[in-house]
């Protein structure tokens, strides 16, 4: 039986490891050739990109009031409740 605070870290880490994909294509672009018409699709990860983050911050939520929790989850304390219902993490999903 899986706990609220490994489904949240799942998520967490799904996105955390796109986001990081997509800086690095974002990075390695800017190795292309200055007149090279690849530059252009920069924007490609660049969207990847904020997507990962918009999806970290706005749509991991808790299970049980619906409050967005990105912005918690993704801090260096380790959070054990949900800051708005005061949920426990450790509860069963």
């Amino acid at each position: 039986m899986t706990t609220i605070r490994e489904t949240l870290k799942a998520k967490m880490l799904k996105a955390k490891i796109a986001a990081f994909g997509f800086w690095l294509l974002f990075a390695a672009g800017f190795f292309l050739p200055k007149d090279s018409a690849y530059r252009a699709l920069l924007v490609i990860p660049f969207i990847g990109f904020a997507g990962s983050v918009l999806y970290m911050l706005l749509l991991i939520r808790c299970p049980k009031c619906g409050e967005r929790l990105g912005q918690a989850m993704s801090g260096i304390s380790k959070v054990n409740f949900c800051p708005s219902c005061g949920t426990s993490f450790d509860a069963s999903a």
